[in-house]
């Protein structure tokens, strides 16, 4: 036991004082210090960045089995997870976005949401952008099984099921399955735009992201979105990821074909998408040009834009691989998640009763954005609306106390259906919708 306390003090005695420390840095070529620290650095992003990727591989490579296990549609959420909120987040936003985006090079999609008037004017599109968002992220980062245990999902049944933890996710799609039920959609019309949401998160990422999507995430990805699909009575859905990519491509080669109703639909998208940059010195202009640079040839060519220049194109892949470049080796991965909504459920005050969400980031026209409390929070909005983050102050008439999912959708229909909505959610959920997200909860707000 005496040996120890002798061989630290030995230990001490001989360790360099940190004058010698420092003279033997001294002797150190600054190139090589400095190439030591890059070493060092890359190493260290390297180690971290691919930390959560390695760990969900570890978890579901070994069922899956390079396709020959399965994979819930609940393990497929937490698979995702790991790019749409981690790795990807800000590039797989918007290639869903433009997942939307593109099914408007499809006459009969575009014809029919030229017909809603949805898209004539700022107000209208900039609301449907932001309940559009704000829907689909609320499937896809909401828990699919209902449950923040997501075996309750399969032990959860019986005369009398336990109502879901957090029901966000159903009550969302059962909100765009009553809007939809409002209009006449075609079978193929809801299958092609699903397929876009199932390949295009893997498109963007092998075009612009840091990484490409595993095989192991590309088959979540049809996982997850085919139980949605089915959760919307979509028919015929191909039974393989290879079946879906060849039904789409074909469904893209006979129906994306030119029509006005594309270029009227997708000019009103692409002026919301850009509708924060200034006009001053031709950025505006430039900004159309690069939304239409990132479009596939079909899709522009049915939206009749025309091809811009070579040198536009190729300065902006370069821009896009340089960032993906820097992000790859140099940056560390996030310690928070991004996403648009709040996927932790959130704390209910029983005062409150009936929950108002807020979303993480806000349209040009920041909808659903809360007011300002204090003095200092006034003096903040004002200075981002003069810097031009925002069109206007947040009040009221944007919906500044929030949203509840069975009220989104255009404004006329915001009092409409929300015991329907509560109803078709528990269908889907299988289970009951209590607590401060049901009617009762609503009810409980009204008397407050």
């Amino acid at each position: 036991m005496d040996a120890l306390p002798t061989f630290l003090s030995h230990l001490l005695r001989h360790l360099p004082s940190q004058a010698e420390i420092v003279e033997w840095f001294r002797h150190i070529p600054p190139l090589l210090a400095v190439s030591g620290g890059i070493l060092f650095w890359l190493a260290l992003a390297r180690a971290f960045r691919w930390r959560r990727y390695n760990a969900m591989h570890r978890k579901y490579g070994p069922k899956w089995s390079n396709g020959k296990g399965i994979i819930t549609p609940e393990e497929a959420q937490d698979i995702m997870s790991v790019s749409t909120r981690y790795d990807m987040p800000m590039l797989l936003n918007y290639a869903l976005a433009f997942a939307l985006f593109k099914t408007y090079g499809i006459p009969s999609i575009s014809k029919l949401l030229a017909s809603t008037k949805e898209l004539k004017s700022k107000e209208t599109v900039s609301k449907r952008y932001a309940d559009t968002e704000l829907l689909i992220a609320t499937w896809v980062g909401c828990p699919i099984s209902g449950f923040l245990d997501a075996s309750m999902s399969v032990t959860n049944n019986g005369p009398n099921p336990k109502p879901a933890d957090d029901p966000r996710a159903m009550l969302a799609l059962a909100r765009t399955n009553w809007l939809h039920s409002k209009y006449r959609i075609s079978n193929e019309d809801y299958l092609y735009t699903l397929s876009l949401f199932i390949l295009e998160p893997g498109n963007w990422a092998k075009r612009f992201g840091w990484r490409k999507l595993s095989p192991l995430e590309e088959h979540a990805y049809y996982v997850f979105w085919v139980e949605i699909g089915n959760r919307m009575g979509i028919r015929d859905i191909p039974d393989t990821l290879e079946e879906l990519i060849n039904w789409s491509k074909d469904y893209e080669e006979s129906y994306m074909v030119p029509a006005d109703t594309n270029k009227e639909v997708a000019g009103s998208t692409v002026e919301e998408l850009i509708s924060f940059v200034p006009e001053t010195f031709g950025v505006k202009a430039l900004s159309r040009r690069i939304v239409v640079c990132l479009m596939e040839d079909p899709v522009r060519e049915s939206m009749l834009y025309p091809e811009q220049p070579w040198l536009l194109r190729k300065s902006l892949d370069a821009g896009m691989g340089l960032a993906a470049f820097v992000q790859r080796w140099f940056l560390l991965p996030r310690s928070r998640e991004k996403f648009p909504i709040v996927t932790k459920l959130p704390k209910v005050d029983d005062k409150v009763g009936c929950p108002r969400l807020h979303p993480t980031k806000y349209t040009y026209r920041p909808w659903y954005r809360p007011e300002p409390m204090s003095a200092f929070g006034v003096l903040r909005e004002k200075l981002l609306l003069k810097l031009g983050v925002y069109s206007e102050m947040p009040g009221p008439h944007l919906k500044s106390s929030g949203y509840r999912l069975e009220e989104m959708g255009p404004l006329r229909f915001e009092n409409d259906g929300h015991e329907e909505i509560m109803r078709r959610a528990a269908e889907l959920q299988g289970c009951p919708i209590a607590g401060p997200w049901s009617m009762e909860g609503r009810k409980q707000q009204e008397l407050i």
